[in-house]
C-alpha cells in the first residue's frame, strides 16, 4: 500500500468509509502509530469514528463530544496538524486499543489533524503510538497530505457526489443525542436566560424536571458556556452504578482497598478536576456516598477508599433528579445538608406538554437526523400528521417523540416498498399513529415463569415501583435509627437500648446517616 494508492482509492473505492479505510492502510505504512482513525463532524457538534485501526472493533461508530475531551476540543480548533504533549490530558481512546485494553499511559505519542471542506470542519484524523516517539518520523506536512486526502474522500457519496458539511448548533431542549433549533417556548427561552448567567460561575446546579426532557442538554451547556470549557465534562449516571462501589466510581480508591481492589484508581472526581462532574439521578445515591459529596461541594476535598488523606480537586457539580428532593429529605432518604448546599439554584426544565410549540422543530429536526442516515433528501410532514405530534400526550417527554417520529420515517420508508435514497419522504396521519402503542405495550409485557404459575406482569397491581434490596435495607435501616433517636431525644445511649445496640454502634451509624453530625476534630 503506497501513497498513489491512497491517491487512487479516492476514484476508485465503492464508497466514503472504503476511501477512509484504504488512506489509514497506507497510512499505517509510514508511521509507527499503534492506532488511526478518522472522525467525522456531526451537526450536533460531535464527532464520530468513521474509520479506524488498531482500535477495538466496537469503536467504530463511537461518538464524542469534543467539550468533554480536552485533546478533540483543541484538534477541532486548530488550523492545522497538533501534537499533544501534556500527559495530564486523557486520551479519548483509552481502553479501546486492541492488546492494550487498559488505560493509555499518559506519555505517549499523539496527533491530530483538522479535516475541513469548503472551509468547513469536516472531521479529524488522529494518529496514536503507545511509543513516546513513534510519530516522530511523520512530518507535519506529510501528515497534512493524508490529511487532505482524507476531506476528499469525506465528499464522496455513492450516486450524489458533493455531500455538504453541516454547521453545528449550539441550543437546548433535544434528548441526550444533541441539541436542538432555538425553542419558541417561554419556559425553554427562560432556561436559556438561566443558562447564561450561570454558566460562567462555579456554582453547584440542580437540574429537575420529568424523564425525558432533556436535563443532560442543560449540563452540557452550562459546562460548554463556561471558563471550564476546555476541559472535561464528566457524565454519571448515579443509578447505574452498584450501591457497593459508588463511593470508589465517584472519588477512587488505593491498591488493596478492597477485594477486587488490584489497582489503585482515580473516581470520577479527579476526572473532572478543573472542569465540570455531571450527576445525573443524584436521588438515587446512597446516603454514605452523599455525606462524601457533602465534604466535595463544602471543602472542595475528596478521600478516596482506603486512604487516610483528602486530596483537593476543583470540579464543578451539576446534579439532576426527576425525584421530588424536599420529599426525599422529609422521608430520610436524602441529607438535608446535601439537598441544601445543591439548591443554589435549581433549573426546572418543563415536560414536553406545556411548550408544544417547540414540537415542530424537534420533529423536523428528528425526522432530518434519520433521513440523512436513510439517504433520503428530505422528509416533510402532512398538516395532519404534525397536527397529532403536536397534540400528543407524550409522557415520555422529548425523548418519547424522538422515537415516535423515527418510527413513522421509517414506517413511512417501509410502506413505500423501496429505497429512500435521494427521495422525499412525506410522512401522513397513518404513520405517525398506525401502531396502537398501549396495545403493543400490552401484548410485550414480560412473563414470570414459576412452578406451576404463569404471571403477566401487566395485569399484576403493584402499588409503588419494585425498589432494590439493598437500598431497601439502607431506608429500613435509616428510619428505625430516626424513630429511636427521637424517642431518645438524641441520647446515643438510649437509642441503643432502644435498638438493641451498644450505645457506641448506634452513635457511629447514627453519624454515617446523618442522623447527627460527626464529632468535632480534635485539636492537636
Amino acid at each position: 500500500m503506497t501513497l498513489l494508492d491512497a491517491v487512487l482509492s479516492l476514484s476508485e473505492a465503492p464508497a466514503r468509509d472504503e476511501a477512509l479505510q484504504r488512506i489509514l492502510r497506507a497510512l499505517a505504512q509510514v508511521t509507527a502509530a499503534d492506532a488511526l482513525s478518522v472522525l467525522t463532524a456531526a451537526e450536533d457538534g460531535s464527532v464520530g469514528v468513521a474509520a479506524q485501526i488498531g482500535l477495538s472493533p466496537a469503536a467504530l461508530g463511537m461518538s464524542f463530544r469534543p467539550a468533554e475531551h480536552p485533546r478533540l476540543r483543541r484538534a477541532t480548533l486548530a488550523a492545522g496538524p497538533i501534537r499533544f504533549l501534556d500527559p495530564s490530558e486523557p486520551d479519548p481512546y483509552s481502553g479501546w486499543l486492541l492488546g492494550n485494553p487498559g488505560e493509555i499511559h499518559p506519555i505517549h505519542a499523539c496527533m491530530a489533524v483538522p479535516l475541513h471542506v469548503r472551509g468547513r470542519l469536516a472531521g479529524l484524523l488522529t494518529l496514536d503510538a503507545c511509543d513516546p516517539d513513534g510519530l516522530r518520523g511523520l512530518l507535519d506536512d506529510d501528515a497534512r497530505v493524508f490529511a487532505g486526502l482524507c476531506a476528499g474522500a469525506l465528499r464522496l457519496d455513492v450516486g450524489r457526489g458533493l455531500v455538504p458539511v453541516p454547521e453545528a448548533r449550539h441550543a437546548i431542549g433535544a434528548t441526550s443525542g444533541g441539541p436542538a433549533p432555538a425553542s419558541r417556548s417561554a419556559g425553554m427561552q427562560r432556561i436559556e436566560r438561566e443558562i447564561a448567567v450561570l454558566a460562567p460561575l462555579s456554582v453547584p446546579v440542580l437540574v429537575t424536571g420529568e424523564t425525558g426532557v432533556g436535563k443532560e442538554l442543560v449540563a452540557r451547556a452550562l459546562h460548554e458556556r463556561s471558563p471550564r470549557a476546555s476541559r472535561a465534562l464528566v457524565i454519571v449516571n448515579c443509578a447505574a452504578i452498584p450501591a457497593q462501589l459508588v463511593e470508589s466510581e465517584l472519588f477512587g480508591h488505593r491498591r488493596g482497598a478492597f477485594t477486587g481492589a488490584t489497582t489503585a484508581r482515580a473516581g470520577r472526581f479527579e476526572a473532572a478536576h478543573g472542569g465540570t462532574i455531571f450527576l445525573d439521578e443524584i436521588g438515587e445515591l446512597p446516603l454514605s456516598a452523599q455525606a462524601q459529596l457533602l465534604r466535595a461541594l463544602q471543602e472542595g476535598e475528596i478521600q478516596p477508599v482506603g486512604e487516610d488523606r483528602a486530596r483537593r480537586v476543583d470540579a464543578r457539580v451539576v446534579a439532576a433528579t426527576n425525584r421530588d428532593l424536599r420529599r426525599e429529605v422529609a422521608e430520610g432518604r436524602f441529607r438535608a445538608d446535601l439537598f441544601h448546599r445543591l439548591w443554589v439554584y435549581p433549573i426546572c426544565v418543563p415536560p414536553l406538554r406545556e411548550r408544544r410549540e417547540d414540537i415542530p422543530a424537534l420533529c423536523e429536526r428528528f425526522a432530518a437526523e434519520l433521513a440523512a442516515g436513510l439517504g433520503a433528501a428530505r422528509v416533510d410532514f402532512t398538516d395532519p400528521a404534525l397536527r397529532a405530534l403536536t397534540q400528543g400526550a407524550w409522557p415520555g417527554n422529548v425523548r418519547e417523540l424522538k422515537n415516535a417520529v423515527e418510527r413513522a420515517v421509517l414506517r413511512r420508508a417501509i410502506t413505500e416498498g423501496k429505497s429512500a435514497a435521494g427521495r422525499t419522504l412525506v410522512l401522513r396521519r397513518e404513520d405517525v399513529d398506525a401502531i396502537d402503542d398501549s396495545a403493543t405495550e400490552r401484548s410485550l409485557a414480560p412473563l414470570i415463569e414459576l412452578p406451576g404459575e404463569r404471571l403477566l406482569l401487566a395485569d399484576t397491581p403493584q402499588e409503588q415501583p419494585v425498589e432494590p434490596l439493598a437500598e431497601a435495607l439502607e431506608r429500613a435501616r435509616r428510619e428505625a435509627f430516626a424513630r429511636a433517636f427521637r424517642a431518645a431525644n438524641g441520647n446515643a445511649a438510649t437509642a441503643g437500648r432502644l435498638l438493641g445496640l451498644s450505645r457506641s454502634f448506634a452513635y457511629k451509624e447514627a453519624v454515617r446517616l446523618g442522623l447527627i453530625p460527626p464529632p468535632a476534630p480534635r485539636k492537636r
